[in-house]
């Protein structure tokens, strides 16, 4: 009775990701997982799932699965407009439930209203086998996943079991930015004091726009007004590529390495995002503009105890007494924040 998904369409860029690949950076494999591990969690938590249980990351949309016996899912990140087809009818999936899906039900996710990538979880998470001790796809090396590669057309998996999860639904505490320009907060890269204060300052006081090349391995970038002349790039010794570094190549383009980079490199590393930003990093898209502020390391990590902290408060188990509460004060208050539940509640009434 463990349900089975096929792959219907895969336009862009939809893989399976999991656990972290820890302790292989020496043999030059990096971590993989998802881009944004915070919210990918949630996904697998609203499900009661283990945190790194094996989901998909969708980036930009046009994908397309079939379900084959009933199960469950839970999505979080952007939305990426995910609809349920279910015969002659089709019901929006709201962000941050789980949602029963029934023998024969066609999931698609048409493309993003808000943000690039998003995270859908199954029961018990998907049963692929792990390689080097995690499950996550590494493209470059053909590791995880199925085949070590994004999912095509045609693709079939399991997922590990159909056990109803709980009434619980995500609070928006970890809230995709909307913004025109994206400000990502950075430390000091391990070769900053190479660069001359003139680059440093014209490195923070610029604005970058994300190229369409940016991809799992790092997002490029190239500065939005082309009158500037470029940072100096040069090249430097072999040495480490931690998550986050920006890295500042010949031709003066900064690179954020991301977790399917090489885990040593030669260009010099300005600054390295913080990783509480890695929840914005994940959800640039090309065309968008970024800028850096520099702040400190008591500051990065104060800030990655605080992302911790909202997670924990993101998750509410709720029951339908709870619910008829809500939507009775909903009808009795003009509150926004009870709006944006709304939809989400009338899904979990009529769930089951």
């Amino acid at each position: 009775m463990i349900a089975e998904i096929e792959v219907i369409e895969s336009k862009f860029h939809t893989i399976i990701q999991g656990n972290p690949r820890l302790g292989y950076k020496s043999f030059g494999v990096p971590e993989s997982g998802p881009v944004d591990p915070f919210t990918a969690v949630l996904a697998n938590l609203l499900l009661d799932n283990d945190p790194y249980a094996p989901l998909l990351e969708i980036t930009q949309g046009g994908f397309e699965f079939l379900v084959h016996k009933n199960t469950y899912i839970a999505i979080s990140g952007a939305d990426l407009n995910a609809t349920l087809i279910r015969g002659n009818k089709s019901f929006a999936i709201p962000i941050g439930i789980s949602v029963k899906l029934l023998d024969k039900d066609r999931i698609v996710f048409n493309g993003s209203n808000r943000g690039f990538r998003c995270w859908c979880a199954f029961c018990g998470g998907i049963d692929v086998v792990p390689i080097l001790s995690s499950t996550s796809t590494l493209e470059t090396s053909n590791l995880g996943g199925i085949f070590g590669r994004r999912l095509l057309k045609g693709d079939v998996f399991k997922v590990k079991n159909d056990t109803q999860p709980k009434n619980k639904i995500l609070l928006p505490l970890l809230n995709i930015e909307n913004k025109e320009i994206v400000c990502l907060r950075v430390v000091k890269g391990s070769q900053y004091d190479k660069f001359s204060k003139d680059d440093v300052d014209k490195f923070f006081n610029n604005s970058y726009i994300v190229l369409s090349s940016s991809n799992r391995i790092g997002i490029r970038l190239s500065c939005a007004d082309k009158k500037i002349k470029p940072v100096s790039g040069f090249n430097i010794l072999s040495d480490p590529s931690p998550l986050g570094a920006v890295q500042i190549t010949t031709d003066g383009k900064p690179i954020i390495l991301l977790q399917d980079r090489g885990t040593v490199g030669g260009y010099p590393k300005i600054a390295t995002v913080i990783k509480a930003d890695l929840i914005k990093v994940a959800q640039l898209k090309p065309y968008q503009l970024v800028n850096f502020k520099l702040v400190s390391i008591e500051d990065a990590i104060n800030e990655y105890y605080n992302v911790l902290k909202l997670m924990k408060k993101s998750i509410l188990e709720i029951n339908v007494n709870f619910i008829v509460d809500y939507m009775r004060l909903l009808r009795e208050y003009d509150i926004s924040y009870f709006r944006y539940n709304f939809k989400i509640f009338n899904f979990l009434l009529r769930r089951d």
